[in-house]
């Protein structure tokens, strides 16, 4: 009976809509009859216009003609296609009369008449008229058929309604029992129902942190009590407010409504605003609460007070504790060159031998207490790095002479391989001087005894490149995929672990990468480069034969992958933004372009992207969204983030520069 009902009432909905669509069908020929006779009577209304203007010689006969033809121009456009004549007809009719009040304008009575007498505009009025006669006549006949079809679409409704309602009589007895035998089953769920409720506002109750539970228009809903402590508000103070009371936005951010619906459910040290208009920084988590009437978001605030209270004292309490350590680490390094100096007299063999330990255990200490001091300030963005003009030659020379006696020690052999014209870049001496020392001395105590490490400086297309080689046991498989981050050490190596990851930040900051390989035959080479300063066209400056690839990013982990994947096939040109890619298409023009396009402006770097005779090169889109139509229409080929792996990446780009270099 459900089935057969439902079946009923959509039969009589189809009734119901044939029986309305019949009625504004008949209304519509209805409303095309009329206009067509309005349409006539508009075309006469000129006629008389002009035969007046004829007879008498007066103009003031033909103040109506104007508005006529309006109403006529008005009335075709909504007669539409009614008679495919009917156009042509109106325009014949208007331009014999425009041409016989053209005639009276110019004087020319002789030729007006003979128009007139021709008896074409009385010719074109009467077929004129036949038309909108059968016109109007059809536009009759479908108004009577449709309104029969009105009527007997409406009488089959009623009828539908009236079986309908029998049936759904019989349905509701049948109903009425079944809700009865539900009435126990329903007490027992809302029982339940209550009891859980009961649970989940004790539980609200009980916790530690404020709970806030928001609907997705930003609306408070409920707050717990902890709240009450922490922020002076209840349930009742915040019913019905925006979610921005409490959480107001930072300058120039959208407000958190907008951030939540993004899909980020971490937010630290938000400021929240008190009943009383004071702020306290909290921690605020995002959860979504799922339920019959649509989700909710909950929000736990935490006060962070403590644990900022806490950081400072860690900061301060490294600052305080490196100065107390660097000063007196100091003062005991200088002392212990000067006995080496022979200041204090003559010292027995083994004597010397003790202050050649103390010194270099007191510069291991002032080692990590500068690396410690690194990473406090990469972590609270205080890190410092100067752009001046240099030459890393200058930079590698000290670097090898500040790590000979290392060498000497460990019986290893330091070789620096220098360029033979400058290498200038824009960075920071002090620095680079401390990337390049940290990664020597790697290299020189992972390397065996009469071993040797090599210092090279060169230039690799626009990229200066400084990479140390050794060849010693290489980085532990388990210690590779983290080997630059914090406190990631070889066992046994005797380093604090940090060295290599203020190295890559430093590298980072100057808009370079920095990575490590596996040498043949055994060994590492740990490398970074830099973009060089000025423009170069010197063909020797890189290596010969491999083509450039402009790779703008601002992933640098992506771009040192990349780099790594085309090592010996072609050269990178990194570039976190459009200015950086712009700097390295002056200094030389790639043969293909890989590109982000979620980075701002980057559609604008399509044009420049040609080679030396003005050719546009492939392009490669690899982003995390989808890339607009005319940035599309552009590329050879559009890869997304997390759907297309490097692989594909790699033999993209490698089948684009295979058939650039066939079609040349």
């Amino acid at each position: 009976m459900p089935l057969l009902l439902a079946a009923l009432i959509g039969w009589t909905g189809i009734e119901y809509r044939r029986a309305v669509d019949a009625e504004a069908a008949a209304a519509r020929s209805f409303a095309r009859e009329r206009t067509l006779l309005l349409l006539l009577s508009a075309v006469k209304d000129a006629e008389t216009a002009q035969r007046g203007l004829l007879l008498t010689g007066d103009r003031t006969f033909l103040a109506p003609y104007a508005p006529a033809r309006a109403q006529v121009e008005r009335l075709l456009s909504d007669v539409g296609a009614v008679d495919r004549a009917l156009h042509p007809l109106i325009a014949a009719k208007f331009a014999e009369l425009d041409a016989t009040i053209a005639l009276f304008d110019a004087g020319d009575l002789a030729a007006m008449r003979r128009e007139v007498a021709s008896g074409r505009g009385k010719r074109i009025m009467e077929r004129l008229r036949d038309v909108v006669t059968r016109a109007s006549a059809a536009e009759r006949a479908r108004t009577a058929e449709r309104s029969a079809s009105f009527r007997a679409h409406r009488d089959d409704s009623y009828r539908l309604i009236e079986v309908t309602g029998a049936l759904v009589s019989l349905l509701l007895l049948g109903f009425m029992l079944a809700w009865w035998r539900s009435q126990s089953d329903r007490h027992e769920a809302a029982r339940a129902t209550h009891e859980a409720g009961m649970r989940n506002a004790a539980i609200l109750a009980s916790t530690t942190d404020t709970l806030l539970i928001v609907d997705r228009a930003g609306t408070i809903e409920t707050i717990s009590d902890a709240g009450h402590d922490l922020l002076g508000y209840t349930t009742a103070d915040l019913q019905d407010r925006d979610l921005s009371a409490i959480l107001p936005a930072r300058p120039g951010e959208d407000d958190l409504r907008t951030v939540i619906g993004a899909g980020r459910d971490v937010f630290p040290e938000r400021t929240a605003r008190r009943r009383d208009g004071s702020e306290v920084i909290v921690d605020v988590a995002i959860g979504v609460m799922h339920g019959a009437d649509g989700d909710r978001f909950v929000l736990s605030l935490r006060d962070a007070s403590d644990r900022l209270r806490i950081a400072r004292a860690k900061d301060e309490l490294i600052s305080t504790v490196s100065h107390e350590l660097r000063t007196p680490l100091t003062s005991v390094i200088g002392s212990l060159a000067l006995l080496r100096a022979g200041n204090a007299g003559e010292w027995p063999a083994q004597a010397g031998r003790l202050v050649d330990i103390a010194d270099n255990n007191a510069r291991r200490l002032i080692r990590l207490v500068n690396d410690i001091l690194d990473i406090d300030r990469i972590e609270s963005g205080q890190l410092t790095i100067a752009r001046t003009p240099l030459d890393l030659r200058e930079i590698t020379a000290q670097a090898a002479l500040d790590n000979e006696g290392l060498a000497r020690r460990h019986d290893v052999t330091l070789v620096d391989e220098v360029a033979a014209a400058p290498v200038l870049v824009a960075g920071d001496a002090g620095r680079l001087l401390q990337v390049v020392t940290n990664l020597l001395s790697n290299a020189i105590q992972a390397s065996v005894g009469g071993g040797t490490v090599v210092l090279r400086t060169h230039v690799v297309a626009v990229r200066a490149r400084i990479s140390v080689d050794d060849h010693g046991a290489g980085v532990p498989e388990e210690l590779r995929s983290r080997l630059f981050e914090r406190f990631q050490t070889v066992r046994g190596s005797g380093g604090t672990g940090l060295g290599l990851a203020i190295a890559r930040e430093i590298v980072r900051r100057l808009d370079g990468t920095i990575w490590f390989e596996d040498l043949p035959g055994g060994g590492t080479r740990f490398a970074f480069d830099l973009p060089l300063l000025g423009d170069s066209d010197d063909e020797g400056a890189g290596e010969p034969g491999l083509p450039v690839i402009l790779h703008v990013d601002d992933d640098h982990d992506l771009c040192e992958t990349m780099m790594l994947a085309f090592h010996g096939s072609a050269a990178m040109m990194c570039a976190a933004g459009v200015e950086a890619a712009r700097s390295l298409l002056r200094a030389r023009p790639p043969q293909l372009a890989l590109l982000d396009t979620q980075l701002l402006d980057v559609a604008a770097l399509l044009p420049e992207l040609v080679d030396r005779g003005g050719n546009p090169i492939p392009v490669v889109i690899l982003s995390g969204a989808v890339a607009q139509p005319d940035v599309a229409r552009r590329a050879a080929a559009v890869l997304v983030k997390g759907q297309h792996g490097v692989a594909t990446v790699v033999d993209t780009i490698r089948r684009l520069l295979r058939d650039r270099e066939e079609r040349r």
